[in-house]
C-alpha cells in the first residue's frame, strides 16, 4: 500500500445519553500530532429535533477541528448499526471505532498512519490501556475520576481457536481496512455480535499487524445498576448467525489464518510452558510429601527405639533382684 493509499476515518459510537461522555473523546482526537483524518460521531438514537447537545458540544472547540467533525443522527444511521452508518460515511482506507469515556493518547493517529503505509492491507492493532474510574456528574458538568492506575496486557495475536471461544468484545485498539469491514456488515449481524464478528472476518481475511504502541485507554466505569447482564445462551444464537453471515461474504484466507493454528504461536507456546511447569510443581509436591512421610516414619522408629531402652533401663534394678532372690532360693516381697 503506498503513502497516498492510507487514510484513517474515527468512528465515535454513542448514544444521544453520551453526549457528556464523549467530551474528552473529541478533545483527545482534537490533540492529535498527525491531524489528516475524518472524523464521524454516530449517534445512534439522535432525533434530528434533538441533537443540539451533540452539536454544541463539537461548536465549542475551535473552528479548525469542529468544521472536521461529521455528527450523523438516527435518520443517516437507517437500519444498519452505528457502525455499518459510520464505515458507510468514512471515505478513508481504514476505520477505528472509538466508544464514550475513552481516550486516545496525542501519538494515536500517527501510529496507525506510519504502520498503515507499510502494513499491505492487513488491520493493525495497538495496546489499549484499562483505568478504573467513577465518574460524577454535577451543574457544572460532568467529571471522571481515576480510582487506580492503567494496566496495559501485552500484545493480542489473533488466534482462531482463542476467538472462537471468546465473549462479544468491541474494537479498542484496532484500525481496520474499511472494505473488509463493509463486507461484514452488510450481512445483518446480529448488533452483540459484530465486533467479534468483524475481528475475525479481518483476522481470517487480511490479517493483523501489531504496532507495539500503547494508543488507547479504555477508562472503565461501574456499570449502572439497570444495566443488562450477559446473557451466554442469547449469545450462542449470535454467534451461530453471525458465522453463518460470514459464510456468505465469500472470505479469502489470508497469510495469517494457518499461523493461527500453529503450535508454535505464542499463545498456544505460553499455554504448554504453563502447563509442564504445573506438571513440575505437581511433581515436587509429590516428592515432598514422600520425604515428609519418610522423615515422620523414621521419627516413630527412633521413638520406640527410646521408649524400649528407657524401659529396659528402668526395670534393670528388679532384674537385679529378681537375680539375687533367685541364688537365695526365696521370692522377693511386693511391696
Amino acid at each position: 500500500m503506498t503513502d497516498e493509499a492510507f487514510g484513517l476515518a474515527a468512528l465515535v459510537l454513542c448514544r444521544m445519553s453520551d453526549a457528556p461522555r464523549i467530551a474528552d473523546t473529541l478533545l483527545s482526537l482534537a490533540a492529535q500530532t498527525y491531524r489528516d483524518f475524518e472524523i464521524h460521531v454516530i449517534v445512534a438514537d439522535g432525533e434530528p429535533s434533538g441533537m443540539h447537545e451533540v452539536r454544541e458540544l463539537v461548536g465549542a472547540f475551535d473552528t479548525e477541528f469542529s468544521t472536521r467533525v461529521n455528527v450523523v443522527d438516527r435518520t443517516q444511521i437507517g437500519s444498519g448499526t452505528p457502525l455499518g452508518s459510520g464505515v458507510a460515511c468514512a471515505r478513508s482506507s481504514y476505520v477505528a471505532a472509538l466508544y464514550p469515556d475513552d481516550v486516545v493518547f496525542a501519538h494515536w493517529a500517527e501510529t496507525f498512519a506510519g504502520h498503515g503505509r507499510r502494513a499491505g492491507g492487513r488491520a493493525l492493532s495497538s495496546l489499549v490501556g484499562v483505568q478504573a474510574v467513577e465518574a460524577a456528574t454535577t451543574g457544572d458538568g460532568r467529571f471522571v475520576t481515576t480510582v487506580e492506575r492503567p494496566k496495559v496486557s501485552g500484545p493480542m495475536p489473533f488466534d482462531l481457536m482463542e476467538h472462537l471461544a471468546s465473549p462479544p468484545l468491541q474494537l479498542r485498539g484496532l484500525a481496520l481496512p474499511r472494505l473488509a469491514v463493509q463486507r461484514v456488515i452488510v450481512q445483518q449481524v446480529p448488533p452483540a455480535a459484530e465486533g467479534w464478528t468483524v475481528r475475525l472476518a479481518v483476522g481470517l481475511s487480511c490479517g493483523i499487524v501489531d504496532t507495539g504502541e500503547v494508543t488507547y485507554l479504555h477508562r472503565l466505569a461501574p456499570p449502572p445498576a439497570d444495566g443488562a447482564s450477559f446473557d451466554e445462551v442469547q449469545w450462542i444464537s449470535d454467534r451461530r448467525t453471525a458465522l453463518e453471515a460470514l459464510g456468505r461474504c465469500g472470505l479469502t484466507i489470508g497469510p495469517d489464518f494457518l499461523s493461527s493454528l500453529d503450535p508454535s504461536t505464542p499463545s498456544l507456546r505460553e499455554l504448554h510452558a504453563e502447563v509442564d511447569l504445573l506438571r513440575a510443581q505437581l511433581r515436587q509436591a509429590e516428592d515432598a510429601g514422600r520425604a515428609h512421610a519418610e522423615a515422620e516414619r523414621r521419627a516413630l522408629d527412633r521413638v520406640a527405639e527410646l521408649l524400649s531402652s528407657t524401659s529396659w533401663r528402668a526395670s534393670a534394678p528388679l532384674r537385679a533382684l529378681g537375680d539375687v532372690a533367685r541364688r537365695r532360693g526365696r521370692t522377693p516381697q511386693t511391696p
